[in-house]
C-alpha cells in the first residue's frame, strides 16, 4: 500500500522529523499513527470510566444516598450574618 501526502507541511515536517532522528519517513509515519491510535483509545477509556463513575454517583443520589446528615446551613458554615463560622 502506498501513501501520497499532497500537503506541504506535512511533508515539511517528516522530512524533518526524519533527518533530526535519523528514522525512514515510512518508519516514522508507523510510530506516530500507533501513538495517535493508542492516544485515542486511553481517551475511549477515559470517557467510558468517567461514565461509569458518573453513572454511580447518578445512582447514589436517585438512591436517597445521604453523604452528609447535617442541615445545608450547617454545612455551609454561615451565621444568620452571612459570615463564615
Amino acid at each position: 500500500m502506498s501513501i501520497t501526502i499532497e500537503n506541504a507541511e506535512a511533508e515539511a515536517i517528516l522530512a524533518d522529523l526524519a533527518a533530526r532522528t535519523s528514522r525512514a519517513e515510512p518508519d516514522l509515519l508507523l510510530d506516530l499513527l500507533r501513538r495517535e491510535r493508542s492516544r485515542l483509545e486511553a481517551d475511549a477509556e477515559r470517557r467510558v470510566a468517567d461514565g461509569l463513575a458518573a453513572d454511580a454517583a447518578l445512582r447514589k443520589v436517585r438512591r436517597g444516598d445521604v453523604v452528609d446528615a447535617h442541615a445545608s446551613d450547617e454545612i455551609l458554615a454561615y451565621d444568620e450574618n452571612g459570615l463564615p463560622v
